[in-house]
């Protein structure tokens, strides 16, 4: 990502925040990663900026940052490991559906598996802006010198 939109991304951030929605939801209004606006909310000199914005809000930033000690990594990890296990046991069940069902159920998550070797699919997406969105993107567009009649003559 560009240092120019990253700025951005922060102080709309910081404007996100300001308005009292969760990291969460920043990041999903952002369409960025959770990780992702949790490092930018970590880092001190955007803890300082926001620090003398609203000490209120920065207290509720440290206190999502500490709390949410776990990565979702670790949680999926730690629920496949159990899951896996499970799977493991029901494998020797005296009722022969459980059993084929729990059989199953680890073929399918194994990689080499027929099932998993080939996905075919369609992708499309759709992008929603918010003014704050806009007006960032025409104030970091005003920035870099950037002209929609200069665009013209590149193509």
């Amino acid at each position: 990502m560009h240092e120019a939109s990253q700025v951005v991304r922060k102080q709309e951030l910081i404007h996100l925040l300001l308005l009292r929605v969760s990291l969460k939801e920043c990041a999903a209004r952002l369409q960025l990663s959770y990780a992702t606006v949790r490092k930018y909310a970590a880092d001190p000199q955007f803890l300082g900026e926001l620090s003398l914005l609203s000490k209120s809000i920065y207290a509720q930033v440290i206190q999502e940052l500490s709390s949410d000690k776990k990565s979702l990594k670790e949680q999926l990890t730690e629920a496949s490991d159990k899951a896996l296990a499970r799977l493991e046991k029901l494998l020797d069940s005296a009722q022969e559906g459980i059993a084929l069902k729990a059989a199953d159920s680890i073929l399918d998550r194994n990689s080499e598996s027929a099932r998993n070797r080939k996905i075919e699919g369609e992708m499309n997406n759709r992008f929603t802006f918010d003014p704050l969105t806009l007006m960032r993107a025409a104030q970091t567009a005003e920035e870099i010198g950037f002209t929609p009649d200069a665009s013209k003559e590149r193509t």
